[in-house]
């Protein structure tokens, strides 16, 4: 193998991402998305497209900035849905198809919104199935410097894979959410990816998401 072709030690992806909300009912929500995961310095590239139907339960009455997304100003959420994604690497493509379910309460905190989120996959990759639990815990704080918001926040989340029976992988990071009007939301990140069972770990992330909102009217 020549140098050129060496894995680095430290890849970097970037992750473009559109997402749509739709409320079905006053608190029923269906989500979709579709993502590109490309790899900067190393061969990674992966499509993420999926659905998921959620309910809101028990709003937080408690004064605080509001937030544009409806999910974050309840205690509880829960949801299920799919998501498939077509991952070419080295040469090399793996389809999955995941089967979600998810529940993700809430609390305000000293000003904070601690949130954490606790996820089901029931996955199918290259036809053999696996099952794994991801466990996501995220701070946040609304800000508002005169007309202009923003919201800080970071996250961790760890993964805990069946087939392999542990916790392979892990990531971190902090980002930064933009609200214009009540109909979009722009979510800027950097995330770090440690992963004993991936073939490039560590892996940093820089990622943009444009989340679109579309209510009933009351």
């Amino acid at each position: 193998m020549s140098v050129s072709e060496q894995t680095p030690d430290t890849g970097w992806e970037v992750r473009p991402k559109l997402t749509d909300n739709t409320d079905l009912l006053a608190r029923t929500r269906l989500q979709t998305w579709i993502e590109l995961q490309h790899g900067v310095n190393f061969s990674f590239q992966r499509w993420r497209s999926g659905a998921i139907i959620s309910r809101r339960l028990k709003p937080i009455l408690k004064q605080h900035r509001h937030d544009i997304d409806e999910d974050y100003e309840h205690y509880l959420v829960f949801g299920g849905g799919y998501e498939y994604l077509h991952t070419v690497q080295n040469g090399s493509t793996k389809i999955e198809n995941r089967i979600i379910a998810q529940a993700t309460p809430r609390i305000l905190f000293a000003g904070l919104l601690l949130s954490d989120r606790n996820r089901g996959e029931f996955r199918w990759v290259n036809g053999v199935y696996d099952f794994r639990y991801r466990n996501k815990v995220e701070v946040m704080d609304h800000l508002q410097r005169g007309v202009f918001r923003f919201t800080p926040y970071v996250s961790g989340e760890l993964y805990y894979d069946r087939n392999r029976h542990s916790w392979n992988q892990s990531q971190y990071g902090f980002g930064v959410r933009f609200p214009y009007k009540e109909r979009l939301k722009l979510d800027t990140y950097l995330l770090h990816q440690n992963c004993s069972s991936c073939s490039q770990t560590p892996v940093n992330m820089v990622g943009a998401t444009i989340d679109f909102y579309f209510r009933q009217l009351k």
